[in-house]
């Protein structure tokens, strides 16, 4: 036996050099003239855990516990063996035989508590971390789960997790996980700058750490620093290339760049890495939709409804989901309007196409359309979404934006058949009263969209882009930019005629632009309702789009009356308004 520890005091130090092929080797041949070496099961179960295998780590130390139960360590590396393989309850109960073994032993208490925060057993994680602190009050894992259980436990519960972070920090600086968990707090708060800094840190301390690259990625592609985004990614998937959500990110990023083909090729790779990825297949849908692959597109779009910002939208109660297929004459369908105003007004046409086929209509939207939808071709009823009323019956329901899957529209079958949305004469008589003194050609005049779209820094680009314009002699320009006196006041543009004031819904906007010569928005919901209204109108779009605009063309199939302006390059605002410009000096005036 003594020659046994002595080989196995050579194979311990071999693994403790990072040797482990030859520390695998001697200890091997311990077993094989010992086969019940308990110390030389589990250290060759730990060889093959730090060589990725999990599963037969997990063999050899079960093998070593069934030898000698007694043994505290070979019960704690089973939990940590079972951590990496995902089974946290496991895990927590192999930490629970440890601590019944050791119960002075803080690391493998603050082991436990990873495990039950893990397993989301949130009440016996905190008391665990808590009494591993007991025993070691500068444990810096204890107080890093000691925070992960707190957030875990709700709003009331996570007050003390950032504390605990931070202790966390300060008693191990190179506790990445500490950093990583402080940015994640600083991020969900809006606090970008210094969860950048947290992340930072984390990959200081660990720079394979593969969460703080994607994460710091993130905000730097929010703030359109893409290349330095790339540049996370890539770093995180050059040190854990299996992780789905780096490759996901990097789509969207590559999107954005204007890499189409890349970023499709990133989705399927997130995709085969994680299937369940509905943000994903969402981002994969609407790359798809912007190359005009709709037989693609339509129904990969439908995995919307499972992302965290739509759960919960679809509304669809009892009704079965409308198709083609079980289209019955005189059916009563809902239209369930859903997203932005634009895509409402976009998607509305849709209800002609549901009356065409013999059903009756019912559309519910905001309620800032419900008066100009009653123009609407095809809808029988108009009701208000959201008034806390339930809606008229109904034997199917749709979201608005699943028809064109439904009605397999391609390029070749948008139906654009304009004006479908109508104004008020009498609102538009009125207007017309109020305009006649102003010299024509008349302008409207939009500059930003939501700022709660997640796009809106890409796509809007403020008034000062376009401020070239009212230098054009002879135009009047009308704003139709809701809240825009303060920009217009900022900007000195005294000359804008502001009638916004008296702009109360779409159905007063609509009577508006029906009195004035173009539209000249950026992508909003104004630019929609000129489309729909058979208008001139004239689109400032971003050199990557939204997918609705297809790319690497000056018309929509979507509306006969609108001209595309592209940004030329990425930002280019004032390329895109030259060019908007000379249109209008050659068309208009």
């Amino acid at each position: 036996m003594a020659e046994a520890m002595d080989a196995l005091a050579r194979a311990i130090t071999c693994h403790q050099a990072g040797d482990l092929n030859v520390a695998e080797k001697a200890y091997l041949a311990i077993l094989a003239d010992h086969p019940d070496h308990a110390d030389a099961l589990h250290l060759l179960g730990l060889v093959f855990y730090q060589k990725g295998d999990a599963a037969t780590a997990m063999a050899h130390i079960r093998r070593a516990i069934g030898i000698d139960p007694r043994a505290a360590m070979y019960h704690a590396n089973l939990g940590r063996v079972l951590m990496a393989q995902g089974r946290a309850a496991e895990a927590a109960e192999a930490y629970r035989e440890a601590v019944a073994l050791a119960p002075n032993d803080a690391a493998v208490h603050s082991d436990m508590a990873a495990a039950l925060v893990t397993a989301g057993d949130f009440d016996a994680a905190r008391s665990r971390a808590r009494l591993a602190l007991e025993l070691a009050p500068d444990l810096a894992p204890a107080h890093l789960n000691l925070g992960l259980a707190l957030q875990g436990g709700g709003a009331s519960a996570a007050v003390g997790a950032e504390a605990c972070f931070r202790r966390a920090a300060a008693c191990d600086p190179n506790l990445a996980d500490a950093h990583q968990a402080l940015g994640q707090l600083h991020q969900g708060r809006g606090e970008d700058d210094a969860a950048m800094e947290c992340y930072r840190q984390a990959i200081r301390a660990n720079p394979g750490m593969a969460e703080a690259h994607c994460n710091l990625g993130n905000i730097l592609r929010e703030r359109l620093d893409l290349s330095a985004a790339m540049a996370q990614y890539d770093a995180g998937l050059a040190a854990a290339p299996d992780t789905a959500a780096l490759h996901a990110n990097k789509g969207v990023a590559l999107h954005e760049l204007g890499c189409f083909d890349d970023a499709l090729a990133s989705y399927e790779r997130a995709l085969a890495l994680d299937s369940d990825d509905a943000e994903c297949r969402r981002n994969r849908a609407m790359t798809l939709l912007l190359l005009g692959r709709f037989a693609e597109g339509w129904p990969a779009y439908e995995a919307r409804w499972r992302t965290a910002r739509f759960k919960g939208q679809d509304r669809g109660g009892k009704a079965p989901r409308w198709t083609a297929a079980g289209a019955k004459p005189g059916a009563r369908v809902l239209v369930r309007a859903e997203q932005g105003l634009g895509d409402t007004l976009q998607f509305a046409r849709y209800a002609a196409l549901l009356a065409a086929a013999g059903q009756h209509v019912t559309l519910e939207c905001p309620a800032a359309l419900v008066r100009l939808m009653a123009s609407l071709d095809g809808v029988l009823q108009v009701v208000e979404q959201g008034a806390g009323t339930p809606p008229p019956s109904h034997d199917f329901q749709i979201p608005l934006m699943s028809l064109p899957g439904v009605f397999e529209t391609d390029l070749t079958t948008v139906p654009a058949d304009v004006p479908y949305l109508q104004a008020s004469a009498q609102d538009c008589a009125a207007w017309r009263r109020r305009l006649e003194k102003q010299a024509g050609p008349r302008i409207g005049i939009v500059w930003k969209g939501s700022p709660d779209h997640p796009r809106d820094r890409v796509r809007s680009p403020g008034l000062g882009p376009l401020l070239p314009l009212f230098d054009l002699p002879g135009a009047t320009f009308i704003s139709l930019q809701k809240d825009g006196a303060t920009d217009l006041a900022a900007h000195g543009a005294a000359a804008v005629v502001d009638m916004t004031g008296d702009l109360g819904d779409f159905a007063a906007t609509a009577a508006l632009v029906e009195c004035l010569d173009l539209v000249v928005t950026c992508d909003t919901a104004v630019g929609h309702l000129a489309g729909a209204l058979g208008r001139p109108v004239a689109m400032l779009l971003p050199h990557v789009p939204e997918w609705r605009w297809l790319l690497g063309r000056d018309d929509t199939p979507w509306y006969p009356t609108m001209r595309l302006f592209r940004q030329p390059a990425t930002g280019d605002w004032a390329g895109a308004v030259d060019a908007l410009a000379t249109y209008i000096r050659r068309h208009w005036l």
